[in-house]
């Protein structure tokens, strides 16, 4: 049955939000592996972020807005496996067949770069991860970029 459990107090500080990296694997097994390495890295190495998705992990890619309903977020199409043949403008590798993106969310943008290096880090690991990538979203979450190669090379 379990128990729910309420802290009596919490407070509010501005942070980070949105940092993000995608996982692109050759088949589900080894992209979910790949995300659970990373989302187990983060948690064990990183103090200060919270991974905002159910277990962290986010299927496929998330964009901000949606194209027929009015929610936050949808579907990034353009890093969607299924559609890779049918898009033009698809962003999936010929040898991908799932993509899993990492969300983070810090009390400061230090934070949210460790958490991401240590999430990479771990996630390349995994046999038959084809790609690491992240999304910008042209700007529409907030002025802050982290660049991957940056972060990885520091």
């Amino acid at each position: 049955e379990g128990e729910f459990i309420v802290e009596n107090s919490f407070g509010v500080k501005k942070g980070v939000a949105g940092g993000n990296f995608f996982i692109m694997a050759k088949d589900l097994k080894s992209g979910l592996s790949a995300a659970e390495a990373a989302v187990e890295a983060i948690r064990k190495n990183v103090r200060g972020v919270i991974l905002p998705f159910p277990g962290g992990i986010c299927r496929s890619g998330s964009k901000v807005g949606s194209l027929k309903y009015k929610f936050p977020a949808s579907t990034n199409h353009l890093y969607c496996p299924k559609l890779k043949n049918i898009l033009s403008e698809s962003r999936v590798p010929e040898e991908v067949n799932a993509i899993y993106e990492i969300v983070i969310n810090g009390l400061s943008l230090n934070n949210v770069k460790m958490a991401m290096t240590e999430g990479i880090k771990a996630a390349v690991k995994i046999p038959r991860v084809v790609r690491i990538s992240a999304g910008n979203y042209d700007g529409k979450i907030g002025p802050m970029k982290i660049y991957l190669r940056e972060i990885l090379e520091s």
